[in-house]
């Protein structure tokens, strides 16, 4: 009890409550203002705290933030998963738990050096949207990396989201951080002069109105949802059903340029569908159309026989395979596979022993009237990475995406990846089309706005008209090099100044 109550003091339940808030301020709610109250209560529980305080507090922060933030899990654990309720609790605690340690590691560090007692309030507020920064963009590549639950990604419909072909989510990152920054000194120090910061946000919208790249054609489009319960998917007795299913709504729009399934529609590897794909491939060519599917390959000769991949395949009057780079721990492959393997049922998952692709693939391509036409393809999880994305996107016309987020129902999960496969399109200035098993499926256009949307849980087919696009965008040119220059220059003038005062 006496441990309990020692815990329960202002600073370390401000903590916590501005990390409950914090995925409210993203998809699916878009309370944006909340990002920045929950990094104004973070730095208000920071305040006088030593660095272990600091460590420990922005952990609380952290933990309850993954806890709701990344509630979904629980949905393909326990009802996909088959993993005790008790237990897949706790796992997902335990990944909360983890993931927390990431912004209590740079926190360390912003109040060891920089929110010291005396420290100038500029070098406080330009070092905390720079340590922010710089956790995002650590925790989207260590151990393969987790990009989800951005500051930035609450900015996908304000006034930031012009920085976003410039800067990335990242960027936005940073000028929420430093809003947040700006807004709490400025008000505890009684020093307005710093609210001058945040003329990024005007400055955004007036980014807004600028084309990084133009259009170049248009191409018909379908996506198709095929709605096939999670249940009953892998079941072989639905494999040729789910075929026939799809099938049957494709050839309602052979009109089409593009006809999109998503990830692993066919069930069952593509060397044992092939006599299938060459009737589909005829009569897709009959029509003048490229359908593109998710299907699982195995190589079947060759140096890498036996090897599995999680890939898109493109048949008609355009072509291509491309094996997904970015796997999902626990879901696509399973790591220290021979100790783990039979410990849980969610540890065996059907297709959970693909092999990663090669990082250089060429990219799939459609054919309308004699022009070919480059696209990037990204399967489910890989659209959540920024920088992948923007160097896959350089060369192509349009960009594609496919999931299966029936394993997590009607959580939070798909309605926040929805919204970063929006972010992807608004940093590449590309049109984006989506394809789901059972939502969301849409259509997204290069400012990152849906511009249609099937109903989720309804088999249906999406039809609309893509634009081609071609350009670079600042953030597609530079990368994150601009960021990253800038936050070590803040850092080590901020840690040069305080050292020699």
């Amino acid at each position: 009890m006496r441990l309990l109550r020692s815990m329960m003091t202002k600073p370390n339940l401000t903590a916590l409550f501005s990390g409950l808030i914090f995925p409210f301020a993203i998809a699916p709610f878009f309370l944006w203002p909340l990002v920045i109250l929950s990094l104004i209560g973070l730095l208000y529980s920071l305040q006088n705290s030593t660095p272990k305080q600091a460590v420990f507090r922005t952990w609380l922060f952290g933990f309850a933030k993954f806890s709701v933030g990344v509630s979904w899990v629980y949905v393909s654990m326990h009802d996909h998963g088959g993993t005790p309720a008790l237990l897949a609790i706790l796992m997902v605690g335990l990944f909360a738990a983890f993931l927390a340690t990431f912004p209590a590691l740079f926190m360390y560090f912003f109040q060891r050096f920089y929110n010291r007692q005396g420290s100038p309030v500029l070098i406080a507020i330009l070092a905390f949207a720079a340590f922010w920064f710089l956790y995002e963009w650590f925790r989207s590549w260590i151990f393969t990396g987790f990009p989800w639950l951005f500051a930035g990604d609450a900015q996908l419909h304000t006034w930031l989201n012009g920085w976003a072909p410039i800067l990335s989510v990242y960027g936005l990152s940073f000028f929420t951080a430093l809003t947040s920054a700006a807004i709490y000194f400025s008000f505890k120090e009684k020093r307005f002069h710093y609210l001058a910061l945040l003329l990024i946000w005007p400055l955004g919208l007036a980014l807004q109105n600028i084309q990084w790249t133009e259009q170049t054609n248009e191409l018909k489009v379908s996506a198709v949802q095929g709605n096939i319960p999670q249940s009953q998917k892998w079941l072989p007795r639905q494999r040729l059903p789910t075929f026939n299913a799809y099938m049957d709504q494709t050839r309602q729009h052979w009109d089409s340029d593009l006809v999109l399934w998503p990830e692993t529609a066919i069930t069952v590897l593509k060397d044992q569908f092939q006599s299938y794909l060459d009737n589909i491939n005829e009569e897709a060519i009959e029509h003048r159309t490229t359908l593109i599917s998710g299907i699982p390959f195995r190589y079947t000769e060759g140096p890498s026989r036996g090897e599995y991949h999680n890939s898109i395949l493109a048949i008609g009057t355009g072509g291509g395979l491309y094996h997904k780079q970015k796997l999902v721990p626990f879901g696509e492959y399973i790591p220290l596979e021979n100790m783990i393997r039979g410990l849980l049922p969610f540890f065996d998952l059907p297709m959970s022993s693909f092999k990663k692709g090669d990082e250089e693939q060429a990219l799939l391509k459609v054919e309308k009237d004699d022009t070919l036409f480059l696209i990037a393809p990204f399967i489910c999880y890989e659209i959540v990475y920024p920088q992948f994305v923007a160097d896959s996107a350089k060369k192509s016309d349009l960009l594609i995406t496919i999931s299966n987020d029936a394993w997590f129902g009607d959580s939070l999960g798909p309605k926040q990846h929805m919204a970063i496969a929006q972010m992807r399109a608004l940093e590449t200035q590309r049109y984006l089309l989506r394809s789901t098993n059972t939502g969301i499926t849409a259509l997204v256009n290069h400012k990152g706005e849906i511009v249609k949307q099937l109903e989720t849980q309804k088999r249906a087919t999406l039809t609309a008209i893509a634009q081609t696009r071609q350009g670079q965008t600042p953030f597609m040119m530079w990368g994150l090099w601009p960021l990253l220059i800038t936050s070590l220059i803040i850092l080590l003038a901020g840690f040069s100044y305080v050292r020699r005062h």
